[in-house]
């Protein structure tokens, strides 16, 4: 029997590998944190969370080792506990920004996951194409693809189609933002019924592993990557680090003075990012105070700060932790 071109491509994006545009679909890295109440990234690398109105816990949570549920041996998936509160502008949504809105333009996608509820609930899948900031981009497209899908009480894998729509004809921002937006509504209040079916408000639990997104009408296996090449995936976005050095060495007298440094990302990132620091900084010397930065690339940064100047020493800053953040 012949098979449908569609299988067929398919079949060799499965052989090839990286057919997943999704980034931690097996929610293996958790730089931040592995729990959040609030909006935006705050937990699992790459997955947005926005809520409004309604409340939302957000965490890490661990397959029993062994178990036969969901396949190919995750390690851990994703649990968001809803509490809706009546409202009509409230929302609880998990959605992850897929670098360049031309990401599947013109082309039928398929996201497949596996999920399962507290008890029989329905979510709405949602795709949503962002043509940036900066300058005058096209005004972003929204309901596309919106699908109903209902889960049960045991993990079931699902899947989702949509004809991407082209972007012949439209203009980016000028701030390389650009993205292909996948949205997981949990709960909806009636502003956005056209974007989610109707789904309307729920509180419950709601499970996620292995969410993937690929070219084509079908969905085939999900496709694993090592845990070292999905942290640098993640790294494009996201870096953090506990330690900052400031190498001072062969003055004859001790004295205060400017302490210079570079600091160098563990991986080239998306854009030049923003950077914030937690955590209280302290020194070999003594000095306390939280570092400054500048020449900020994609690439790396100056760091500076005051520092007790010793001969022959090495002064070194420790015990906060920087976060650089790229994120779409």
């Amino acid at each position: 029997m012949t098979k449908s071109a569609t299988r067929e491509t398919a079949d060799i994006a499965s052989v090839v590998g990286r057919k997943n545009a999704i980034i931690n679909g097996n929610f293996d890295i958790w730089q931040r944190a592995t729990s959040q109440t609030a909006s935006n990234y705050g937990s699992a690398d790459r997955w947005r969370h926005n809520i409004s109105g309604s409340t939302q816990a957000v965490s890490r949570q661990a397959f029993t080792l062994g178990q036969t549920d969901v396949p190919n041996n995750p390690k851990y998936y994703s649990r968001t506990v809803v509490s809706s509160v009546a409202g009509a502008g409230s929302l609880v949504i998990m959605n992850q920004r897929i670098e360049g809105v031309g990401t599947f333009a013109g082309t039928t996608a398929t996201l497949s996951f596996w999920a399962k509820a507290d008890a029989s609930k329905n979510i709405a899948i949602e795709f949503y194409q962002n043509f940036g900031t900066g300058g005058s981009p096209s005004t972003a497209v929204d309901e596309i693809g919106v699908t109903t899908v209902a889960l049960t009480t045991s993990w079931a894998k699902h899947t989702v189609s949509a004809a991407i729509p082209s972007i012949n004809g439209k203009t980016l921002g000028t701030n390389g933002n650009d993205n292909l937006q996948v949205s997981i509504w949990l709960d909806a209040g009636s502003t956005y019924n056209a974007r989610t079916n109707s789904l309307g408000q729920q509180s419950g639990t709601f499970e996620f592993s292995q969410v993937q997104m690929e070219a084509g009408s079908v969905a085939t296996t999900f496709e694993p990557r090592s845990v070292g090449e999905e942290l640098a995936l993640c790294q494009r976005y996201f870096q953090s680090t506990g330690v900052l050095a400031f190498f001072n060495v062969g003055r004859f007298t001790a004295s205060a003075g400017a302490g210079l440094n570079f600091l160098h990302f563990e991986n080239e990132m998306r854009a030049s990012p923003t950077l914030s620091t937690t955590g209280a900084f302290s020194t070999n010397t003594g000095y306390g105070g939280t570092p400054g930065f500048s020449n900020i690339t994609s690439h790396g940064c100056r760091i500076s700060g005051t520092v007790t100047l010793s001969p022959n020493q090495i002064n070194y800053l420790h015990g906060g932790t920087v976060l650089m953040s790229a994120e779409l």
